[in-house]
């Protein structure tokens, strides 16, 4: 399967109902809203679909959802943006919210129905079930202990028989007094729910639009009426089966998975020949039939600092769901696990070795600290591309988790926004059916600044105006050394010009890193760069050429499997 359609038609999936409950996640309180104000306000957002949905429900002018939306980003219906400009916009469609039944197809229900208790969801948890949390602290973690499997039978058709078992309890087999992460079993109720995962008011209403957000971007592509979904509240890959983990109430990004992989009724058009009387030889006609269709391969690449341990979990036993999880990996740091139950054969869940699974398509690249634009691009290529030309999946699903920008409170990583344009160009290259969701990214200023320009890098709007000259300071003499006068003219010249490029109407046709951020509610909290570009900082990549040799040599046999199990 592959994207038909040239340009790919972008679809957007987000509601003043979304932006409100997402705004409330603990852990990035108020980022939803600098999320979708600034791609609104950089005219990456097409509202007009929005106009047929309220008269269709006969709703107000005042009431109707096109409205809340504006008022939810900041603006409002006298300053919305023209529909007459040539410039391609992402379709915005309003979520569903999930219902209980689509949130058990992976989910326990008894998990389920206590998060539905919304601020009281916690008050049953012990206090002390989970002990030395990492990411609770932001430093390191422990993950829940929960059995996984992708689906239930009896609530979702789109479970295959391989994602119905389940997989041993959490990442690592054995008792769990042997792990390295020590925690007391508690003796009810225990749901994550603390610590990292604080219940809160409106916690309900937070889960069944952040899940049914990713779900209705998911059907979307499977329907056939977008090429691009895009779900930046989502992305949520830490939830266990039964517990919360890592700031992530529910696993949106399985419960995706799952709508992608739901057999679907499809329309077939085949060529038969005709037989005399009703042709001459060599006559064909063209037949149409209905028949039972399902995605057979679908590809999760995830991109966050930490190790995407939920999705894994999920899939483990797999076969037609191949995670790929980019991320930090060191002793402590969250999600953080013990030593494997089979330690000749396997190294430790996370790591470069890890156990690949049932399926072999639970796969882990770890970085270390300081990983730079060129790391990410290495491993893209060198790894990630070659995978994906073995396996060819049908559809791909991308976490697309900026704490490793930065200047992010993680400070792990030394990634610019260029890194995630360029790893995102790559994806869509594949050509395939693309649903992009988000997740880390704890400086919400400068995650609304990578997720617009990955959305203009989905509509073809983006340009990199000599990004790597300005990155690398080309042309600039050392720091604290006079910058001569002419030099000083032609600079003050080139401001004088982004001044006039900022007045222009034009100015929003291409993005680039340098587009100013567009005066609007949140414009106070960009500064004091005022535009797009996250840049790179100071930190020394402490990636060596052994340890990419070692990435080299472990994925060698995963491409090899790969590409004799996609024929």
């Amino acid at each position: 399967m592959s994207v038909v359609t040239k340009p790919p038609r972008v679809a957007y999936v987000v509601s003043d109902e979304l932006i409100k409950y997402a705004d409330l996640l603990p852990s990035n309180q108020g980022r939803s809203s600098l999320v979708h104000s600034l791609a609104y306000q950089l005219d990456l957002l097409d509202l007009s679909g929005l106009d047929e949905h309220d008269k269709g429900i006969g709703t107000s002018s005042a009431a109707s959802q096109k409205a809340k939306l504006l008022r939810a980003v900041g603006s409002d219906a006298a300053n919305e943006s023209s529909t007459d400009s040539p410039r391609r916009r992402a379709v915005v469609y309003l979520p569903h919210a999930a219902s209980h039944q689509q949130l058990t197809s992976y989910h326990q229900d008894s998990f389920v129905r206590q998060l539905a208790k919304g601020a009281d969801a916690g008050k049953l948890e012990q206090p002390h079930s989970i002990g030395n949390t990492a990411k609770r602290r932001k430093l390191n973690g422990a993950s829940s202990d929960s059995e996984s499997d992708a689906s239930d039978p009896s609530s979702h058709a789109s479970a295959s028989s391989e994602e119905l078992h389940l997989r041993p309890s959490s990442s690592v087999s054995g008792p769990p007094r042997q792990r390295g992460c020590k925690r007391s079993r508690p003796t009810k109720n225990q749901f994550g729910l603390q610590d990292d995962c604080p219940a809160f008011d409106g916690l309900q209403q937070h889960v069944s639009l952040v899940a049914g957000a990713a779900i209705t971007a998911a059907e979307l592509l499977a329907t056939g009426q977008a090429d691009i979904a895009i779900a930046w509240d989502g992305g949520r890959h830490h939830a266990k089966k039964d517990s919360a983990s890592g700031f992530c109430y529910i696993n949106d990004v399985v419960l995706a998975i799952l709508s992608l992989r739901k057999p679907r009724k499809v329309t077939v058009t085949t060529t038969v020949p005709r037989s005399p009387p009703d042709g001459e030889d060599g006559e064909e006609e063209m037949m149409r039939k209905t028949t039972i269709k399902r995605v057979d391969r679908v590809m999760y690449l995830d991109l966050d600092l930490h190790w995407g341990d939920g999705v894994e979990e999920a899939f483990h036993s797999s076969a037609n769901v191949l995670t790929l999880s980019i991320h930090h990996y060191a002793p402590g740091f969250f999600p953080c696990y013990a030593a494997s139950s089979d330690p000749h054969r396997f190294s430790p869940p996370g790591s470069l070795g890890s156990d690949a699974g049932t399926g072999r398509k639970t796969l882990n690249i770890p970085l270390g600290i300081g990983t730079s634009d060129a790391s990410l691009e290495r491993v893209m290529e060198s790894t990630v591309q070659p995978l994906v030309d073995a396996w060819d999946p049908e559809m791909v699903v991308v976490q697309c988790g900026v704490d490793g920008l930065a200047g992010d409170p993680m400070a792990v990583w030394n990634l610019s926004a260029a890194a995630y344009v360029r790893a995102i160009q790559r994806v869509l290259g594949w050509k395939k059916p693309t649903l992009l969701l988000g997740g880390g990214g704890y400086c919400s200023e400068n995650a609304a600044r990578c997720w617009s320009l990955l959305t203009a890098v989905c509509l073809g709007r983006f340009a990199d105006r000599d990004h790597s000259k300005r990155s690398s300071g080309a042309g600039k003499p050392p720091q604290g050394q006079p910058l001569p006068l002419t030099e000083q003219k032609e600079s003050t010249e080139n401001d004088q010009g982004a001044k006039t490029e900022e007045a222009s109407p034009s100015s929003l046709d291409t993005i680039s890193y340098d587009t100013p951020i567009p005066e609007h509610k949140f414009w106070p909290n960009y500064a004091p760069a005022y535009s797009l570009d996250v840049a790179a900082g100071e930190m020394i990549d402490q990636n060596d050429e052994a340890h990419f040799e070692a990435i080299s040599k472990t994925f060698t046999g995963h491409i090899q499997k790969a590409a004799s199990g996609s024929r």
